[in-house]
């Protein structure tokens, strides 16, 4: 509902109208006025059109030709005047204040669109900022990519050096050579991590090979078992049919199964402990894989801006893993998307089946 606008005065510009038609009117009963009538007319109008809502105008005009006509009816216009004359006056009178409403309306409406534009190019800058800060941040990447590539390929061969160490009869504990030997795996996922953003900043398509999404799916919960069992989260696995078969890069996948997970466990980390649950579900269909990830979280997020890169809820946050991940699903071929899940909330995304895995 639209607020009628008020002057400086704390008057409603409508109510200024009304009064000077009333003295207008008075004034033209009292005088043979004829033409000249529409000049106050015409202001009148004016004023009626800077009133917010659209009908005042021209609802103020028709009562302005209405009071021109009657005021013939009432009070001829007497003297030497011929009739005719009398007419084509009040003729010019309704006239005048015909083509100043529609003068007025059609400024009013490019006011309006100007008003539009200039939002728009507010919009459009905003996104051109907003395209700057991606496009530095993906040179910020690439570089990082570069140079931690190696440092990771040398973290993963040391590594896994020190493991091949773990031989019956050496003093190596064999605890510490799992150890050593889960540093070596997380390593080179890492460097695979990072030639996947090398190739994203370079263009190239990432390659897809067919896979069990179920094994994607114990790999990231693997992966964070650990914050799960220091965030007091309960996860459960729920498979609907035999296991599906997707194509897909599988680390990147994965990526977007941990980000998608990791909210979750944010999601629920105020709530008591015995209502911190997480469930990640499976769905084959004929076509298509979902995954959905549930959690007992309060819910309440805002799907029109949650994708946006930059957009965050949380404290300290980047707002980049659900944008990063939305795109991976994206490139594909499948989609994402949030939505409420009782007093919780669910992400979902779903990937397109394997032709050889396709009922």
């Amino acid at each position: 509902m639209q607020v009628p606008m008020k002057s400086s005065f704390g008057i409603p510009p409508i109510a200024f109208s009304l009064a000077l038609i009333a003295l207008v009117f008075a004034i033209d009963l009292m005088l043979p006025l004829g033409v000249a009538s529409a000049v106050p007319y015409t202001f009148a109008v004016l004023l009626a059109l800077a009133d917010r809502r659209h009908w005042v105008g021209p609802a103020v005009a028709v009562l302005c030709c209405i009071l021109t006509v009657l005021k013939m009816q009432i009070a001829p216009d007497r003297g030497t005047t011929e009739e005719w004359k009398v007419i084509a006056n009040r003729c010019l009178a309704i006239f005048s204040v015909s083509i100043t409403t529609v003068l007025g309306i059609l400024r009013k409406r490019a006011a309006a669109a100007q008003a539009r534009a200039e939002e728009q190019l507010k919009v459009q800058q905003a996104a051109l900022a907003h395209v700057g800060r991606l496009s530095m941040l993906g040179q910020v990447a690439a570089g990082l990519a570069h140079e931690l590539n190696q440092p990771l390929a040398a973290i993963g061969l040391q590594a896994e050096v020190a493991a091949r160490m773990a031989i019956p009869g050496a003093t190596i504990d064999p605890e510490l050579a799992e150890i050593l030997r889960e540093i070596a795996a997380q390593s080179a996922r890492a460097g695979e991590i990072v030639r996947g953003v090398r190739r994203m900043a370079r263009g190239e398509t990432p390659g897809t090979d067919p896979m069990a999404i179920d094994d994607a799916i114990t790999s990231a919960l693997a992966i964070l078992d650990w914050q799960a069992q220091k965030a007091g989260v309960a996860v459960g696995i729920v498979r609907g049919g035999p296991v599906a078969i997707v194509a897909g890069n599988r680390v990147q996948i994965e990526q977007v199964l941990i980000n998608l997970i990791q909210n979750a466990f944010d999601a629920v980390a105020d709530q008591p402990r015995a209502l911190r649950n997480v469930s990640v579900a499976v769905e084959a269909e004929k076509e298509f894989v979902t995954i959905r990830v549930r959690d007992s979280g309060p819910g309440g997020y805002d799907d029109a801006r949650l994708f946006e890169p930059f957009y965050t809820t949380k404290e300290g946050g980047l707002g980049l893993g659900l944008a990063i991940s939305r795109g991976i699903v994206q490139a594909h071929g499948g989609r994402m998307w949030v939505q409420p899940d009782g007093a919780g909330t669910e992400f979902a995304f779903s990937l397109p089946r394997a032709q050889s895995d396709s009922p």
